[in-house]
């Protein structure tokens, strides 16, 4: 790297650290320290949760206000559950072994609950003041470094909870801001996850059902969503099917593994086992073609002691992209490209560190619509630690492998520091650098992000 450029490299890291302790330490010398984080006892949650008084509760999202409890009750650094935030969530939003979705509502009659509107709803934002990308502009033949500054990145609102006892509802709407998108599509609202549960069914946590916008990968120890760096994906996880489709022959159905997608889900658990099973469309509700996709997760889990929340999964799914669907004496015939998908992976948790590693292989049998097949390999790693209430470290590795597309090969590995002044506020520094070289070089990033939930 010049010296020209690895001092703007510099200026632009310094900037950004400066402003990210800066925002950090004003927050905290302005104001009383976040207090100590609350652990759970076996007997915190009885029958009716809501009777317990958490003096530590400072978050305000709609679940902790619900149940009176923190955050980080249910989270490491949001979005990231724990593992009491996972069970809470696969048992429809109501605490481990109960069906208190009924108890915490005003009775109007035998068949009549109704909840207080704060309980249900909640908004999210986040946006990205400082972003610095090494080799991002190309002046003149010449890569040079990209600053921005003031991504409003989205603001979200999102309604989720119980509508009663073991029926629950998760729906999230989201407005996308100018960073990365053109002015026609900034702020257009448009539905992430619109998930309706229903959970317990004849009394047994074996059998419960999901429909709607959910992802196939839900149940994985890295599902690609709840992320321990939230501002920054898992490569593995993101890449579309038929990335080589020829223009003309543009997919139809093409799908990002963990993205929302419309399906209906049966799955269910028990002590160290559960298991899912699902049939989804492609990317739309509307399907265009005859083809569906089927997905399924295995998962093992250590249910309680020091490793409680440890997993492993197995995860796989098989679907089909097509092309030239819908006319009736079509000039050519539909193509299709039929897709596998499968994934081991393992998380173990102890104590306040969360360590996951994952393996996916994807292999499509007509990539571009044209017979030629393509492998892709997946690999990622994260480990975090909640150093204490206020300061979380994490470390990501992403590689993906890809035999036919070097445009979607990706090597990086990314260092992350984030600041908590309360447990709905987290403002985290992320630094990633480029493994493997390009024509250009390697690409590195510097990224500050701020996000809340209230």
């Amino acid at each position: 790297m010049q010296k020209g450029r690895k001092r703007r490299w510099l200026l632009g890291l310094g900037l950004a650290v400066a402003v990210f302790f800066g925002m950090s330490l004003t927050i905290h010398w302005s104001d009383d320290a976040c207090p100590a984080r609350s652990y759970l006892a076996t007997d915190w949650f009885p029958v009716t949760p809501a009777a317990v008084d958490m003096q530590s509760a400072n978050a305000v999202a709609q679940w902790a206000r619900k149940y009176n409890v923190a955050c980080q009750t249910c989270h490491t650094a949001f979005p990231r559950l724990n593992y009491i935030g996972e069970k809470f969530a696969r048992n429809g939003y109501q605490f481990e072994d109960t069906e208190d979705g009924d108890d915490t509502k005003e009775k109007i009659d035998d068949l009549t609950f109704i909840d207080k509107v704060s309980n249900l709803f909640g908004f999210r934002i986040s946006f990205t003041p400082v972003e610095v990308t090494t080799k991002a502009l190309n002046i003149d033949g010449t890569q040079k470094l990209r600053y921005n500054f003031g991504a409003a990145n989205w603001l979200q609102f999102f309604v989720a909870g119980t509508i009663f006892k073991n029926a629950s509802i998760f729906a999230e709407v989201e407005m996308n801001g100018e960073n990365g998108t053109t002015y026609s599509t900034a702020g257009v609202p448009h539905i992430n996850w619109f998930t309706l549960g229903y959970h317990n069914l004849f009394h047994t946590s074996l059998l419960n059902i999901r429909l709607g916008k959910l992802s196939m990968m839900n149940w994985h120890a890295q599902t690609g969503r709840l992320r321990m760096i939230p501002n920054i994906n898992i490569a593995a996880t993101n890449a579309r099917t038929s990335l080589g489709a020829a223009a003309a022959l543009a997919p139809e159905d093409q799908i990002r593994l963990e993205s929302p997608t419309p399906a209906i889900e049966v799955y269910g658990y028990k002590g160290f086992f559960q298991y899912s099973v699902g049939v989804a469309n492609g990317s739309k509700f509307v399907d265009s073609n005859q083809y569906k996709n089927f997905f399924g997760t295995l998962r093992f889990e250590i249910p309680d002691g020091d490793f409680a929340g440890s997993s492993v999964t197995a995860w796989g799914m098989h679907g089909r992209d097509t092309a030239v669907s819908g006319a009736e004496t079509p000039a050519v015939a539909q193509v299709k490209n039929t897709f596998y998908a499968y994934s081991g992976a393992a998380n173990l948790r102890w104590k306040d560190l969360d360590v996951i590693a994952s393996y996916f292989m994807e292999k499509e049998r007509n990539y571009d619509f044209a017979g030629a097949q393509n492998k892709r390999h997946g690999f990622s790693g994260q480990v975090g630690y909640l150093l204490n209430p206020q300061w979380f470290l994490a470390l990501q590795y992403d590689k993906v492998q890809d035999t036919a597309n070097s445009g979607a090969e990706y090597h990086k590995v990314s260092e992350h520091v984030s600041y908590m002044p309360r447990q709905n506020m987290r403002i985290g520094l992320t630094a990633r650098e480029e493994m493997s070289a390009r024509a250009t070089g390697r690409q590195h990033e510097l990224l500050l992000n701020i996000r809340a939930m209230f």
